[in-house]
Order: structure tokens, then sequence, then C-alpha cells
């Protein structure tokens, strides 16, 4: 008798929430790839938890030519989570990417063979001599194995690519990937378990069918937090190396009279070969540089520009993007969004200390920033104080004019105060 009971209507839920999200998944128009690619991994997720559906629910007991469907495909899993990983913060699939699907095809393959062509005598046999004992086993290890590499692998392309936006967007913080960490711990956090059951199955004890039923609840409540954050993100477009080169390219204008002018001051020192070792003698002073190019960013006020990146930064220096993330990195000591908000954060206090009346919001925007979060955070980080808290202190204090741009000490940060512009 089929009967929908606690067990199977618990494990449902979140399987046809899963379902739901990897079927808007597929409709969505942005980052159509790598939501295919998680509409997928979603799928293999929900297939796994069909078969304790239908078994709490008595489907074997009424149909016993279900047994051995090849719902459950472990081994597609880890390369699926990569997968999406790398195609939404790249360009491009990797290279021959569907080898690592491959395993994963095979043992689909395999086990719909069994299903289709061999009688349910003969399969359960194979069962209690082939497939428990051995077979079994061995995909679930490599499945746990497959999924701790690649999830390690999708790691660190996150790491990197927060890396490259903060090495070339002064706006990164409105491409913040935190809820993909959230995605790579929840992963984690099911593998884990994952192994803690197989371990016991294995070596302590047999789990019988109900006694694995809390892992597989933990699984639909990760497709239900999978499902919801994803979505959430699914149309956002995320800046790559190629989309930011093709997006300077299609936007590029000439440089003004004033930023030509400013960038002559430069071009001597940045017309090297950037490819000789930096090690050498004759190699350039990034100190040096970082300096004269941290003078003529103060001067021009390109930070004020909310979509500055660091090529175009690089053509308002006349030097290249090398050239400018070096001279930044190795002799300012900061990367470019470090750089570019510190100087935003001195314009925002340089107004604040000259007794603007502005909205706070509004002098953010002045100063290059495009949103309220992004510019709360920077704020806090750099001044250690909210805005408002800023402009408090200021009112408690003697009237006093600041100090012009240029006049002023480096800050500790390493930037003077900005000025506004005349």
């Amino acid at each position: 008798m089929i009967a929908f009971g606690p067990l199977s209507s618990a494990l449902s839920l979140g399987a046809l929430n899963g379902a739901a999200i990897a079927v808007l998944l597929l409709r969505t128009r942005g980052n159509r790839e790598a939501n295919r690619i998680l509409a997928a991994l979603l799928g293999i997720v929900v297939l796994r938890l069909v078969p304790y559906i239908i078994g709490y629910a008595g489907f074997y007991d009424a149909y016993p030519w279900l047994s051995f469907a090849p719902f459950d495909l472990p081994l597609a899993i880890g390369p699926l989570l990569w997968l999406y990983v790398v195609r939404l913060t790249g360009d491009a699939m990797p290279a021959r990417w569907w080898l690592h699907l491959v395993p994963a095809a095979l043992h689909f393959t395999i086990y719909f063979a069994l299903f289709a062509f061999v009688p349910l005598e003969t399969r359960h046999a194979l069962v209690r001599a082939w497939i428990d004992p051995l077979v079994a086993p061995v995909i679930t290890f490599a499945s746990l194995l497959g999924l701790a590499a690649y999830g390690w692998r999708a790691l660190q392309v996150r790491q990197r690519y927060q890396q490259w936006l903060d090495d070339h967007l002064s706006n990164r913080v409105e491409y913040s990937l935190t809820w993909l960490g959230w995605l790579l711990r929840i992963m984690a956090a099911v593998g884990v378990l994952w192994f803690a059951v197989a371990i016991t199955d294995q070596f302590v004890r047999p789990l019988s069918y109900f006694d694995e039923f809390p892992f597989y609840l933990v699984q639909a409540l990760a497709v239900w937090c999978l499902g919801l954050m994803a979505y959430r993100e699914a149309d956002r477009r995320y800046p790559t190396p190629g989309t930011e080169a093709r997006d300077e390219l299609a936007g590029a204008v000439l440089p003004t009279p004033r930023e030509a002018a400013a960038a002559t001051a430069t071009r001597d020192v940045t017309d090297r070969d950037d490819s000789a070792p930096d090690d050498v003698a004759a190699g350039p002073d990034w100190a040096a540089l970082g300096s004269t190019y941290l003078t003529a960013m103060r001067r021009e006020e390109w930070w004020r520009d909310p979509q500055l990146t660091l090529s175009r930064l690089a053509r308002h220096l006349a030097t290249n993007t090398s050239y400018l993330s070096k001279a930044l990195n190795r002799g300012v000591g900061q990367n470019f969004n470090e750089c570019i908000n510190r100087m935003r954060v001195d314009g925002v206090k340089h107004a604040l200390d000259a007794g603007s009346t502005l909205d706070l919001v509004q002098i953010g925007f002045d100063c290059g920033f495009n949103s309220k979060a992004s510019f709360q955070r920077a704020f806090v980080l750099y001044a250690g104080q909210t805005p408002s808290a800023y402009r408090d202190a200021i009112k408690r204090e003697p009237p006093r004019r600041p100090d012009r741009p240029g006049a002023a000490d480096v800050s500790t940060s390493g930037v003077a105060p900005a000025s506004t512009r005349p």
C-alpha cells in the first residue's frame, strides 16, 4: 500500500523545492551556462532522495520492478560543483570538461542496462553477491573523494577570483561571493556527514533504510538552502578578465587633455620592458613608481569614477595593467580596490571636515561609491567608524579649515585627503 507518511513527506518537500528551482534556473537569462550546471547539480541531489521518498511511501513493495532504478549518480556531484564555480567566475568551460563526467555517465549506463534488461531475480542476486559488498562501497568512497577534490578546486577558483576582483575593480563589494562561500560550506558539511554514514555502514554496523533517514533529511534541507541562495543570485552577471577587457574596449574613450598631461609625467618610467625579471638590478623602483601614480590619481581625482577599473586607470596613466598592479601591490602595499576606496573614504572625510551639509550617501556617491552598502562598509573599514559617527565627532570639535589636498601630509592609509573639484 502506498502512503506518504512523515518520513517520505519531509523528504518530498525538499526534493520538490529543489526540482522547482532547478526548472527556474533553466529558464534564467543571465549566467545561462552556469545556471544550467547548477540545475543539473540540484537535479542529481534531488534524484538521490527519490529512492528514499518512494521507499518510505511503499512504492518498492507495490512495484518491485522499480528496484535497482538508476536514481543515484553520486559521481557527478563533485565535478558539477567545480564546473559551476568555474563557469560562474570565468569566461568559458575548461577544455574537455566533459571528461570529468565520464565516470558518472558510465555508472548510469551500467546501472540502467541492469535495470532495463536484467530480470528482477537476477538483479537481486547481483546485489547480494556483488553490488552491496563490493561495487557500492567503491562508488561511495570514490564519490566522496571526488567531492573533496573538486570542492577544494572550487574553493581555490573562488579565492583566485576574489583576488582578481580586489586587483582590478574598485567596486568589488558589489560582486561579493559570500553566498558562494556558504554554498561550498554546505556541500562540505553534507560531504562530512556522508563520510560518517559511509564509515559507520561499512566498518561499524550495517545501516538500515530507516537508519539513514537523518542523513537524507539533511540533504533535503541542503537542497532547499542551495536552491534559494542560487536562484536569488541567478541573474547577477559577474565580471571576468575577458569581460572587463571587452567592456573597456567597447567603452573606450580617448584621454582628455588634462588626463594626457597627467599621464606624461609617468610615461618615462612606464615605457620599459615588462618582460624583464623583477629582481634584476635595473628593475623598476616600484615604491617610486607607486608614489608617482598616487600623486597623479590624487591630483586628477580619477577615484571619483564609480566604474573605475584597473585597466581604465592604466589607460589614464598611459601605462599597462601589469606595471600599475605591481606598483600598487609592491610599491604602495595595497591592492587596487583598497587603494581606490581609501582615496574615496579620504574624499568623504575631507568633505565632512569642510562642513558639507549634503546627505552622507550623496557625499559617498560624489566620491565614487555606487551603493550605500559599499560606502558604509569601506568607511567603517578604513576610517574605523561610521560616516554618521565621523560627522557627529566633527560637530563637537571647534571649527577648522581643512588643508588643501597636496599640502596635507600623507595619511596612514598612504593617500592624502582629496579635494572637491573647482
